[in-house]
């Protein structure tokens, strides 16, 4: 399923069926057929429904660098699982547009949308999520922390003196019991740079 009427029938249904399951369904159909289909899952992102949204940001991060915008401005969406799969789709597509929003993500009010944004960020590899990474290690949540501290990790392999220089100069500019407590949470950076380097 992956001719021109079909593409054409899947946006009927996205367009006018009231019933949100099926133009889901429609959504991850059109998901499957690929870059062809990226038009209609854009329009998805539009949808009243958070789960055809949803649904349409995972179908978009697959599909490569014409989704990046559009996932970009989902990263706003009132609802937090569509903003989550926008942070994991801008990750997986892997384009450095993605860096500066996934960055603003970091402090979305949601903590899955902040694991997922730092770990968009380490997959996309960019030196700019090294500051705002170190500073999610201190992140009330230990999902967070954790994924922060893998993407840390796995920058530090890429860009081991820009990651090293950052975190020593936030750390110097800590006053004292902050910098103590920050060093629970340097050690769990640690702990996932050995591991990355002894896989």
């Amino acid at each position: 399923m992956d001719s021109k009427e079909d593409i054409n029938s899947l946006t009927e249904v996205l367009k006018y069926k009231k019933d949100s399951f099926a133009r889901a369904k429609a959504v991850e159909t059109l998901g499957k057929i690929g870059e062809s289909a990226v038009e209609p899952l854009i329009h998805a992102l539009n949808d009243e429904h958070w789960d055809v949204r949803r649904k349409a940001a995972w179908a978009l991060g697959n599909m490569g660098e014409s989704a990046v915008e559009p996932l970009i401005h989902a990263l706003n969406d009132e609802h937090w699982d569509v903003r989550r799969k926008a942070a994991w789709a801008l990750g997986n597509i892997g384009d450095a547009r993605g860096v500066e929003p996934l960055i603003h993500a970091l402090n979305d009010e949601h903590r899955d949308v902040r694991e997922e944004a730092a770990w968009a960020l380490g997959n996309i590899g960019d030196a700019r999520g090294v500051e705002p990474l170190i500073q999610a290690l201190r992140d009330e949540y230990s999902d967070v922390r954790r994924q922060a501290a893998r993407s840390l990790a796995v920058l530090t392999v890429l860009s081991e003196e820009i990651v090293k220089t950052t975190i020593h100069d936030y750390e110097s500019k800590l006053k004292e019991q902050d910098r103590d407590s920050f060093q629970r949470f340097k050690k769990l950076y640690e702990q996932e740079l050995k591991k990355i380097r002894f896989k």
